[in-house]
């Protein structure tokens, strides 16, 4: 749509609106006004909508083109070196292509090859899912302008720009195929890559006490308990530590559950996983030095409710206080209130015995004796 196209559609929706308006004067009286009221809201609703349209209408094919260019060359540079490498892995038989037939060893390979990058799995799961959506959208909205553009009679130098434009869709069509595929795999296998994440996590969080307790040495639960302690220097370093791997292992047991038994082997390790951490929070949990801190924090924990407790009463005597206060002030300022009142009232009295003792003096004057028999006598 060229500007001149879009703001003659502007201009001609304006004046359909400024109708509306000048009917729903003219009419405001009768029963069809809310009939009126609610077209002109329709046109209302309508002008926004086409603006929206114009504006990105608006764009033009240059800067269509510049757009999608840049959208295909980040989606290619973060994920093209990837794709090949997942292909590399699986090989290069047409099966290659089918997400269902991925092996676990493939899965495990390029799960590792993202986990060099120093990013989780599901971080980069959610980025390149948010390319190929980016990218597809960009591809659909070029697709159109292309279409467009074929069935319109073209000088030299649009035809130009429309092999251009041609040549982009092109390419980014056949990045969005591949990109598409790659996106499948990882949201096809998404629990794999998961669990893949939660064991990488805890057993880089619990690796010294896993190795003491695979080294099956006499002295491994010593060495793990005096492990705990040195790791936490806090009052509560077993309570801490069990609180802690209790979370972990409920969160490996959910994503063991969330593999439905499609990957043996990897489920085979995370039940490895799982009971070698359960055997770590045996080892704490049967020393009593753990049970001695949870009576310590108990006990602890009893103490600051008790201490929140005469808090909590000392603030409400406070405010009670307070608010005593408060009504005592008020009172007083009602009574001081009400004492300026009758000073008022009496100085007004005062002030109106004067006035009529004056009165009564001027009524004493011989002159007005006679002056007021002279009224009387007329």
């Amino acid at each position: 749509m060229t500007k001149k196209q879009t703001s003659m559609l502007l201009a001609g929706l304006i004046v359909a609106s400024l109708g509306c308006s000048s009917v729903q004067q003219v009419k405001a009286g009768n029963n069809d006004g809310g009939v009126v009221a609610g077209l002109c809201l329709g046109a209302a609703a309508l002008i926004g909508a086409a603006g929206a349209v114009a504006w990105y209408c608006s764009e033009t094919d240059d800067q269509m083109i510049a757009r999608v260019d840049t959208q295909y060359r980040d989606t290619f540079g973060q994920y093209q070196e990837d794709m090949i490498c997942l292909v590399r892995l699986q090989g290069y038989a047409s099966s290659s292509y089918n997400s269902s037939l991925m092996t676990e060893s493939v899965l495990h390979e390029f799960a590792t090859h993202v986990w060099n990058k120093n990013v989780t799995q599901q971080h980069y799961r959610s980025a390149a899912c948010k390319a190929q959506r980016d990218l597809q959208s960009c591809v659909e909205e070029l697709r159109k302008r292309v279409r467009k553009l074929e069935h319109k009679h073209l000088h030299y130098e649009d035809q130009q720009r429309l092999r251009k434009m041609q040549q982009l869709l092109n390419k980014s069509e056949e990045l969005l195929k591949n990109i598409s595929w790659f996106t499948n795999v990882l949201e096809t296998h998404r629990s794999y890559f998961n669990l893949y994440d939660t064991i990488d996590v805890i057993r880089s969080r619990y690796f010294q006490e896993m190795s003491i307790l695979e080294s099956s040495r006499y002295s491994a639960e010593m060495e793990i308990k005096r492990s705990i302690i040195n790791r936490d220097n806090g009052h509560y370093a077993f309570r801490t530590f069990v609180i802690n791997i209790k979370s972990d292992i409920s969160r490996l047991e959910s994503d063991i559950r969330a593999l439905a038994n499609k990957y043996p082997s990897k489920q085979q390790y995370a039940y490895q996983v799982l009971d070698t951490l359960v055997m770590i929070k045996n080892i704490v949990v049967n020393d009593p030095r753990y049970q001695q801190e949870l009576y310590d924090w108990e006990q602890a924990e009893l103490q600051r409710m008790r201490i929140e407790a005469e808090k909590a009463r000392a603030r409400a005597e406070q405010d009670r206080a307070w608010a005593e206060r408060n009504r005592a002030w008020a009172e007083q300022s009602k009574a001081n209130a009400m004492r300026e009142q009758n000073r008022v009232l009496e100085e007004r009295n005062r002030i109106e015995r004067d006035r009529l003792g004056n009165n009564r003096q001027q009524y004493n004057n011989p002159d007005v004796n006679v002056n007021f028999d002279v009224f009387v006598t007329i």
